[in-house]
């Protein structure tokens, strides 16, 4: 009786375990249905994946077209995606779909009514444009048994790695052809942006005094023109100064000058009497100078202390011009405020060209004596900056060794036109050492480590990859020598690659995830 038991669950645990694969819409494989077909292309527009069933005649087959719009790898939203089907001596038929459900996947369906040889063309229409895209060759069975006489099973490729197009456009995604570029050997340097020697202008005060901001104010970043005022600094007066004090000295200098012209005056009449002595008149003469010159200082002491506390930059003020054209970098005083002679006031730049100073390494010193070119990135910017004889030049090559970092300093001065390249940023710079070569490459955001060795991944199809151990020669300007592991044409993930390798650490992945 407990034998039946058992027998009698076991039986009731195999029948619901069951799986129909004709109920199974959304899976291609089993042994009744058809094989699916597949077809991945890509134009300077849109990368087209599309899956659909065998062509049969009197059968309606749906197509599940999976449009990538580029270069942004993101899921195409809006458009229209016609799928056409030409047969020789036979009008064309023609499925068409305005709405992408999800997005990114369009559904056209068609029915083919005569069977033959036939040519496949997609067309998609957006807001880039209409792209019209050759799909290849293919075939309308008159039967689904032809169909699967022809075809054969469908099987799995060993080792493919199914990423889909949903996980896909929800991250940073990017593929590129593999192809020949030009590597140039090189030395790798830190290096610094740095001012051209002679296109800085550091000013300062030239006197104590309170400053006075030219109108309109100069503002941090602005243009000036060599010659600009950009504020004045009226002198301050001696410690101890006040206006009470500096007026009395006004008044006492205007009364004894007051007292010396009387005394001239007098001097002229008794001479002319010839009371006194010439020389008594020239005294006078010499009294009244000295009294004077002793109301004229008064009186600019007075109207230094004015000027002082107005904050004006009125007569006696000194004046601070920029001395060359370029962009105001650094304002270090405001209007109204005391500073001490030498204190910095402004920073004028000529960011038009700057220089790179690279530190070469005392074992790289012979290598980087002839360069003329090097390529170097600067945090926050993707690609790298190139330099050569259309937009640079070196200046030189240190000649002393710096005894702490055994470095010498390589120069380049170079064009700065969209000022990108700011003083003070630090570079990571290549320095060429010799002739280009001409070598199979692809970009070193390609590279991923993997047990410790280095690896791409390629896209073979729409949806899935393949792991390929790399053999990698030489590095330049951000691409990498691929010497073993890639051939050309091939289209190698350059975005992603981590999250792909992290789906092969998953194990299997359903090949489908949506239903076609």
């Amino acid at each position: 009786m407990r034998s039946l038991l058992c027998i009698s669950l076991l039986l009731v645990a195999c029948k619901g375990d069951g799986h129909s694969h004709e109920a199974d819409q959304g899976h291609p494989h089993g042994g009744d249905e058809l094989p699916g077909q597949s077809v991945t292309l890509w134009t300077a527009k849109h990368e087209l994946f599309m899956e659909y069933r065998p062509l049969v005649v009197g059968q309606e087959v749906g197509f599940a077209a999976h449009v990538t719009a580029l270069p942004a790898f993101k899921a195409l939203e809006r458009g229209t995606v016609t799928v056409q089907v030409s047969i020789a001596g036979a009008p064309p038929l023609a499925g068409r779909a305005d709405v992408a459900k999800p997005a990114g996947i369009f559904r056209p369906t068609l029915r083919p009514d005569g069977a033959g040889a036939c040519k496949l063309t997609v067309t998609i229409e957006d807001a880039a444009g209409t792209d019209t895209i050759d799909a290849g060759a293919c075939e309308v069975f008159a039967t689904a048994d032809d169909a699967r006489r022809k075809l054969g099973a469908e099987e799995e490729t060993p080792g493919r790695i199914t990423y889909l197009k949903e996980q896909a456009w929800k991250t940073e995604f990017a593929t590129l052809p593999v192809a020949e570029r030009d590597l140039q050997p090189g030395v790798r340097c830190p290096g610094e942006i740095r001012p051209v020697a002679g296109r800085e202008a550091r000013l300062t005060s030239p006197t104590p005094g309170r400053v006075a901001l030219a109108d309109p104010p100069p503002v941090l970043g602005m243009a000036v023109q060599k010659g600009q005022l950009l504020a004045s600094v009226a002198p301050r007066v001696v410690a101890g100064g006040d206006r009470p004090g500096l007026e009395g000295d006004v008044a006492t200098a205007r009364a004894e000058l007051d007292a010396a012209n009387a005394a001239v005056a007098r001097a002229e009449r008794l001479l002319a009497d010839q009371a006194i002595p010439a020389k008594q008149l020239e005294e006078a003469r010499t009294r009244a100078r000295v009294a004077q010159a002793r109301l004229d200082a008064a009186s600019g002491r007075l109207g230094q202390y004015a000027a002082t506390v107005s904050g004006g930059g009125g007569k006696g003020a000194f004046q601070i011009k920029s001395p060359i054209d370029g962009t105001l970098v650094a304002v270090d005083a405001a209007s109204g405020q005391i500073v001490e002679e030498g204190a910095s006031v402004f920073v004028v730049m000529d960011l038009e060209r700057v220089w790179l100073e690279v530190q070469v390494f005392e074992p790289d010193i012979p290598k980087v004596e002839h360069a003329k070119t090097a390529w170097f990135t600067i945090e926050g910017y993707d690609q790298p900056f190139q330099l050569d004889d259309s937009n640079g030049r070196v200046v030189t090559l240190g000649r002393v060794l710096d005894p702490e970092t055994r470095t010498v300093p390589l120069i380049f001065e170079l064009a700065n036109p969209q000022g990108k390249l700011r003083v003070g940023q630090f570079a990571k710079v290549v320095v060429a050492t010799g002739d280009p070569v001409r070598a199979l490459a692809i970009p070193e955001s390609a590279i991923v480590e993997d047990a410790g060795k280095p690896v791409a991944f390629v896209q073979v199809e729409g949806e899935a990859f393949e792991r390929r151990p790399l053999t990698l020669g030489l590095r330049s300007n951000g691409w990498v020598e691929v010497k073993d592991g890639l051939a050309a044409g091939e289209r190698v993930v350059t975005r992603g690659a981590y999250e792909i390798k992290l789906a092969s650490a998953a194990g299997s992945i359903p090949a489908h995830g949506h239903v076609h």
